[in-house]
């Protein structure tokens, strides 16, 4: 079942829907099955040019949060238009982070280059 927030409903999907909603698409399917392979090869006697250290990983997948892009990069543009809303060229927000109506922020920190 997947929940379904504009509709407030669960419902079942397809593997296919599961697949794109959760962001795991067939690239990253292909992805993990080359990995799978190499890593493989990996066993076949040949040695890795580092010693693994490594016992275990925390993997966190957070959906939502400004990229780390948009944290570094100076945006002349978006001060410009700082505090006014989004302009209507853009799409409606669709996550659930998303706000209708919110105005545009500036980086809360001046850039030097």
């Amino acid at each position: 079942m997947f929940y379904n927030s504009q509709h407030h409903t669960l419902f079942p999907t397809s593997r296919r829907e599961f697949l794109e909603t959760s962001g795991l698409g067939f690239g990253a399917l292909a992805l993990s099955w080359m990995l799978e392979q190499d890593a493989g090869a990996a066993k076949s006697g040949v040695l890795a040019h580092f010693l693994p250290r490594a016992k275990s990983v925390i993997w966190c997948f957070m959906e939502g949060g400004p990229s780390h892009l948009d944290l570094v990069d100076p945006k002349p543009l978006l001060d410009k238009l700082h505090g006014q809303p989004l302009p209507a060229s853009f799409k409606e927000p669709i996550t659930a982070m998303g706000e209708k109506g919110a105005p545009l922020l500036k980086a809360p920190r001046t850039w030097t280059q």
